[in-house]
């Protein structure tokens, strides 16, 4: 899996790592797609170079407005389903994968499409598990600023932006997802936040939390997991390697956790 979030201001450094990324696409075989926004296609022209170079259709940039239609009403589920429909194309072309670098910046500039593409972005990081599409989801942080970014970054495996000191992506079931990082003082309200918005429907009343690379959480943010548990009867299994979590737990009669060491 590489699920990536990019916010940019730097320019330079954006087209460094678009290219980076997208070359090594094409030497793995990969269809690459390039959706550049106003301030993020610096890019086109390396790209529009390298075309030639390999057979038609492997290179391609495409229109945002196309891809995302920001001007009509976001559906999650459509459009997860055409990015599933085009990696299964590039693979039938006879494509090792589909690579992406996406601006998606028009897409989150209301607070209700923002909502709704953190949960778009956390359920296609499920897909990137196991499918063979790779993407770097690239933001404008100056137009959307710091708060915004930071709620689409975390729910992406790996990121770039800055103040957000932790991942919470999905697992490989809707039951699991991934907590990686330090939930700090900072953080425990964009935890809290991005753990509302994540797709998760318990299996035998439990969620399995995936922690074996958690670094610090604070009890505030313990107790925030517990009345989402309760509030939703169900069960939070916090698989973790981090010896602080357990007796937090216990001391603050968390019955809404239960903590496994993580093998």
């Amino acid at each position: 899996m590489m699920h990536t979030c990019w916010s940019y201001d730097d320019h330079q450094e954006f087209v460094l790592n678009a290219r980076s990324f997208l070359h090594a696409g094409l030497l793995a075989g990969e269809r690459v797609w390039y959706v550049p926004g106003p301030r993020s296609n610096g890019a086109v022209g390396w790209l529009l170079d390298e075309a030639p170079a390999w057979p038609p259709g492997t290179v391609q940039v495409l229109d945002p407005l196309e891809v995302y239609c920001p001007e009509q009403p976001f559906d999650p589920v459509a459009q997860m389903s055409s990015y599933v429909a085009a990696t299964e194309e590039a693979v039938a072309a006879g494509y090792t994968g589909l690579r992406v670098v996406a601006d998606a910046t028009p897409m989150v500039r209301t607070r209700q499409r923002l909502d709704a593409f953190v949960r778009y972005e956390y359920a296609i990081g499920r897909y990137m598990l196991t499918a063979p599409l790779r993407a770097v989801c690239v933001y404008d942080r100056a137009e959307l600023g710091d708060r915004a970014v930071a709620e689409l970054a975390g729910v992406h495996q790996r990121t770039n932006a800055p103040g957000v000191p932790f991942q919470l992506y999905a697992g490989r079931t809707s039951s699991e997802t991934v907590l990686a990082g330090e939930v700090d003082a900072s953080a425990e309200d964009l935890f809290l936040a991005l753990f509302e918005r994540a797709d998760l429907r318990p299996a035998g009343g439990e969620i399995l939390m995936h922690a074996e690379d958690l670094g610090f959480i604070t009890h505030r943010g313990l107790i925030a997991l517990h009345r989402q548990a309760q509030r939703r009867s169900l069960t939070v299994v916090i698989r973790t390697r981090l010896r602080t979590v357990a007796p937090m737990a216990d001391a603050l009669c968390l019955t809404g956790l239960r903590v496994e060491e993580a093998g």
